[in-house]
């Protein structure tokens, strides 16, 4: 929206112009697009926090991890004992073969 520029005129009884006013109203700015993407952005991320927190997704998602955790936990425990008893064999087998 543009200014808008008023001029007033104070004219004397014989009609002379005595006095001289410019008046210049400036529309005020609003907040534009992007602050109203912001905050819609906002406005929905919140919600989205909101109703997985509300169904219990957080809690559940720990439950996850801890089950996942425990599970590589044991598969590492077996996975060393596998390598130390193959150690453990190829030194039995190098011990008989120079016997």
């Amino acid at each position: 929206m543009a200014e808008i520029r008023e001029t007033h005129v104070e004219r004397d009884a014989d009609g002379n112009v005595v006095d001289r006013r410019v008046v210049v109203d400036r529309p005020k700015k609003k907040g534009g697009f992007g602050f109203g993407m912001l905050l819609g952005v906002v406005l929905v991320a919140g919600a989205i926090i909101a109703f997985a927190y509300s169904q219990g997704s957080f809690q559940q998602a720990g439950v996850e991890a801890d089950q996942a955790q425990s599970q590589i936990e044991a598969q590492t425990e077996t996975v060393a004992e596998n390598a130390g008893d193959a150690v453990e064999t190829a030194g039995d087998q190098v011990e008989r073969a120079t016997n």
